[in-house]
């Protein structure tokens, strides 16, 4: 905190930020592109529901028309009820407001009155509003929020965010630096474009989880789902190719802020300290808290926890190591950050400033915000897990990972079948008689499996050490645990155990060894946690919730719904289709030629209210009606008559007798190029024509 509270001295008055119009304009320009890009989101939806709505209202109206012709409705239907449900629930169901982080907890200003007085401070030195609310969260980083309305042109209430391992690792200039940061994007009207896209990013990103859970459930039988999917996904990809651009330029511009309020130097510092404390952290967690909490335990202090760890020589090192030269592994292009190296160079080119003093008091009035912090972590396990004091839940910790260790070698002994309950003996005797590499086989598919088979004959010796009361396992914060042994220095068993497990004839000595300080191999290994007489399994690969993910259980209720409601859709459209199949009958696949005229229609039809019009007869005058369409015929439009083909009879025979040609009863029966009829068969006529109106006598 500066030692110049709200007012601020003149040194601090000169390095106060004054945003220009230039930002203004830019934080304007911003603001409209994202609502282009949340708008975009939703015309997409609304795109891709109505060109579906019109294929299935097409395919239902061809159905019902000819119930007859096969069409494949169901699929069409089934299909796009399944698909636009997913996307329609999965664009909707996207709160308006960015949700806390999971284990955030309020911290109110009676619990951390200089908090609140430093980030008032800086607000205003930064001429930005304060936020409204701060937030302590499980994380080693930091954000701001701020809610938008109106599309992000009209702006509500603003959050802080604030990892409680940054309120407790880092030096206050380090920690004011961090804050400015967050402020600069206050000042740059950031926040508003990120809230907007968050919007857009989060719709899309639920469209596509349900999507993906549709087409691998089967409900997307007929593609639609599939095809919404890699629809959605490429605009997913341009929406974050656009968005995450702008928000790479805004960290710099933050980044520029909290430089030039405390120095490019002290910024630096900052952004490598952040990155080191990440690192440690997920390993923190990831390698000791989380396999352990599956057993139920977990320290009762989380952070100083984690701060005992950060004191070790050899973390210290380590930790020191990665801020020099800070390298990020498995980065991806949906990073919201440019690189840690772009901004560390950025930084350095801006010049160079006087931080100002800065006390170093605490900025909580106690450890109650934090410890609410680690109580919300832990509520989402399936049962409320033990806090132990922090030496008690290290050698927890060591303990179980020996176990483990020494529970996969005992089982990969077991299926060699040299016996139904393997002990030391029997992994000493498998070793002995070169099955080494069968073992290995069975323990890991891990890279460098001999490493993993010494590991796990040392983890088995130390736990027949320890169940015999000759050592004991304590933690180790880079290798996990280590064997103290009661009475002789650990380093020549570990050598005559690596020997063993590269060479069966060393097996004997270490077997020597093993008996010299009192330990029977032939005897069962306890697989136990000793220190607080709890059984341990495996601390890895357990699933803690024991069951399906909220949200994967939410999608899978959703998905039965869906289906019961297309389920009922087909039967009532498959009824009314059937009721429509039933009154049809299926003449309408048929052509009206000959073949298929019903023998009882009337041999000349009624008379129609013109006169018909020969080839010969001469064209109407023009004060008739005119009786034909206005369109052009290819022919005269003809009464005709039905016949029945005799025997003997020839197309061109019966063209004779009824004063036509052949073309023309091709025609009328619509033959094509055909001429053969046979006896029986029903052919269309010219009406009232005969040899006498041609002048022809057939033969």
């Amino acid at each position: 905190m500066s030692a110049g509270g709200r007012g601020g001295t003149a040194a601090h008055d000169s390095r106060a930020w004054k945003p220009g119009p230039t930002g203004a304009a830019l934080g304007w320009l911003r603001g409209l592109l994202a609502v282009a890009l949340l708008a975009g989101v939703y015309v997409l939806a609304f795109i891709l529901v109505t060109v579906n709505t019109v294929l299935v209202v097409l395919t239902l109206w061809a159905a019902f028309t000819s119930p007859t012709s096969g069409s494949s409705w169901t699929l069409v239907v089934g299909g796009s009820i399944s698909a636009v449900c997913a996307l329609l629930y999965g664009v909707a169901s996207v709160s308006r407001a960015e949700e806390p982080p999971p284990g955030a907890v309020i911290v109110p200003r009676r619990e951390a009155p200089e908090l609140w007085r430093l980030v008032e401070e800086l607000a205003d030195q930064l001429a930005a509003r304060p936020p409204t609310r701060i937030y302590l969260t499980p994380e080693v980083n930091a954000a701001v929020s701020e809610e938008a309305r109106l599309l992000g042109f009209a702006v509500g209430e603003r959050t802080m965010y604030l990892g409680v391992p940054l309120l407790t690792q880092l030096t206050p200039a380090e920690l004011r630096a961090v804050l400015c940061h967050e402020f600069g994007h206050y000042t740059g009207r950031h926040t508003r474009f990120g809230a907007v896209t968050y919007r857009g990013a989060a719709s899309l990103h639920s469209a596509l989880f349900r999507l993906r859970m549709t087409v691998q459930s089967g409900q997307g039988i007929s593609g639609y789902a599939w095809f919404y999917q890699a629809v959605v996904g490429a605009y997913t990809k341009i929406f974050l190719w656009v968005s995450l651009a702008v928000r790479r330029h805004q960290e710099l511009e933050a980044d520029a802020r909290a430089a030039a309020m405390v120095g490019p130097a002290v910024t630096a510092e900052a952004l490598r300290r952040v990155h080191a404390l990440g690192h440690a952290w997920n390993g923190f967690l990831n390698m000791f808290v989380r396999p352990v909490q599956r057993l139920g335990f977990v320290p009762d202090d989380l952070f100083g926890t984690f701060a005992v760890m950060l004191d070790d020589p050899v973390v210290r090192e380590r930790l020191a190591g990665l801020q020099e030269l800070p390298v990020e592994t498995n980065r991806s292009w949906l990073d919201s950050h440019p690189p840690l190296a772009h901004r560390l160079r950025m930084i350095e080119t801006l010049p160079a400033g006087d931080p100002g003093p800065v006390d170093a008091g605490p900025l909580l009035a106690g450890r109650a915000p934090m410890l609410r912090v680690q109580q919300k972590m832990f509520a989402r396990a399936p049962s409320r897990p033990t806090g132990l004091p922090q030496a008690t839940w290290a050698d927890v910790v060591a303990e179980a990972f020996a176990v483990e260790l020494a529970s996969l070698l005992l089982e990969a002994a077991r299926g060699t079948g040299m016996a139904a309950r393997p002990t030391l003996s029997t992994v000493l005797g498998l070793l002995e008689h070169g099955k080494q590499a069968e073992l290995t086989r069975r323990l890991t598919d891990a890279p460098e499996p001999e490493q993993q088979l010494t590991e796990a004959l040392y983890a088995l010796v130390g736990q027949a050490l320890a169940g015999a009361g000759r050592a004991r396992w304590a933690l180790s914060w880079t290798r996990g645990y280590v064997l103290v042994p009661g009475e002789r220095t650990g380093q020549d068993l570990e050598e005559l155990v690596a020997a063993a497990a590269r060479d069966g004839s060393a097996v004997r000595a270490l077997r020597r060894d093993l008996a010299r300080r009192g330990v029977d191999v032939r005897e069962p290994v306890p697989l136990l946690l000793r220190t607080v007489s709890a059984p341990a399994g495996r601390t890895t690969g357990v699933h803690i919730a024991g069951g399906l993910p909220d949200f994967i259980a939410d999608e899978v209720k959703r998905q039965r719904t869906v289906r019961t409601f297309t389920v009922t859709v087909l039967l009532v459209l498959a009824g009314a289709w059937g009721i429509t199949l039933i009154g049809s009958d299926g003449s309408e696949r048929y052509p009206r030629t000959a073949a298929n005229i019903p023998g009882n229609w009337p041999s000349t039809p009624k008379p129609t209210t013109w006169a018909p019009l020969l080839p010969t007869d001469p064209l109407p005058t023009s004060s008739w009606p005119r009786p034909f369409p206005s369109f052009a015929l290819r022919s005269p439009i003809l009464r005709v008559d039905t016949i029945v083909v005799e025997r003997g009879d020839t197309l061109t025979k019966i063209a004779c007798r009824h004063g036509t040609t052949v073309k023309r009863l091709q025609e009328i029966n619509d033959m094509g190029r055909r001429t053969a009829v046979n006896a029986g068969q029903r052919l269309l006529v010219p009406a009232g024509l005969g040899p006498a109106v041609v002048g022809k006598v057939c033969r």
